[in-house]
């Protein structure tokens, strides 16, 4: 139905088991699948919901994730198998920090040199590209 709406239906999910049994149906016929990095049981989970070859088991283990690096996944469709490596730039990593250490860490900042929590995501966002190895653009902080 959707693609005669002209539209393209999403799911998105950390956990398969956080869907009802009623969507059972819907995960049997979704066409393209995007994982990211996963345990063993996960991959059996969505084995349940599409057939996946040995091959296909191997490629979803083997994506890897390093935290505030990159994370690789999985793309599956009839006509495609591709790992990928998603690298989110490093500002993006800092304002998306929610674990407690990491609001630590930038609460003090804010409190060590008197800024806002935008700019110590700044300077956050400037210690990733030093461990990764990369200069930082020159930006503004207020």
């Amino acid at each position: 139905m959707w693609r005669k709406l002209g539209a393209w239906y999403w799911l998105a999910t950390q956990n398969i088991d956080d869907l009802p049994r009623a969507a059972e149906p819907m995960l049997n016929m979704i066409e393209w699948w995007l994982c990211l990095s996963m345990p063993p049981d996960e991959v059996e989970k969505i084995a349940r919901f599409r057939e996946l070859s040995p091959a296909q088991k191997a490629l979803m283990l083997s994506a890897r994730k390093e935290a505030g690096k990159f994370t690789e996944g999985v793309i599956l469709s009839k006509s495609m198998e591709v790992l990928f490596r998603a690298v989110p730039p490093s500002l993006y990593l800092a304002l998306a920090q929610t674990e407690p250490e990491e609001k630590a860490e930038r609460y003090q900042l804010m409190q060590q040199h008197g800024i806002s929590e935008l700019d110590a995501a700044f300077k956050v966002a400037e210690k990733i590209d030093q461990a990764r190895g990369i200069e930082s653009p020159a930006l503004e902080l207020s």
